[in-house]
């Protein structure tokens, strides 16, 4: 009886210290969705929120391979934004992918007739971008302007 009433009074301050638990996220951020609920039991390991740093916005666009050529990191890029028409933003080239989007595809492309047809692939572009007015959110299209024929802009 003893052992029992022990381990109850343990229960007790255990519900008592997770009533008292904070969940904080190792970087500052955003929460931008939940996958739980107050309440509910977790594990450790498991997703509970996704988290993003708004002054860290970049655009990830799908450039042509003729065009990559003609890509500095660190050129111009000219950002209009759908949600913003009559602001201008602008961005900078940071980074150029290494392989082209189609060989990260789950499917590969179908080919039935056994005949090649040469397609310009795209390579992943990392934009980024001015965020100072807090403006720009994940996830909103965006169209880009890169004067390719002078890359030292």
């Amino acid at each position: 009886k003893h052992r029992k009433a022990e381990l109850m009074v343990k229960r007790e301050h255990q519900k008592l210290d997770l009533d008292d638990r904070t969940i904080k996220s190792p970087v500052t951020g955003v929460v931008d969705k939940t996958f739980v609920k107050v309440g509910e039991y977790v594990t450790p390991g498991q997703r509970l929120a996704l988290v993003h740093d708004p002054s860290k916005i970049w655009i990830e666009a799908n450039i042509k391979e003729t065009e990559i050529r003609r890509l500095k990191i660190g050129q111009k890029v000219e950002v209009s934004i759908d949600a913003y028409p009559d602001t201008g933003f602008e961005g900078r080239v940071l980074s150029v992918g290494n392989a082209t989007t189609s060989e990260f595809a789950l499917l590969p492309s179908p080919n039935p007739s056994g005949n090649f047809t040469k397609i310009t692939q795209r390579l992943p572009v990392r934009i980024a971008i001015d965020q100072q007015q807090g403006l720009l959110r994940p996830g909103m299209m965006v169209e880009i302007y890169i004067d390719v024929r002078n890359p030292d802009r």
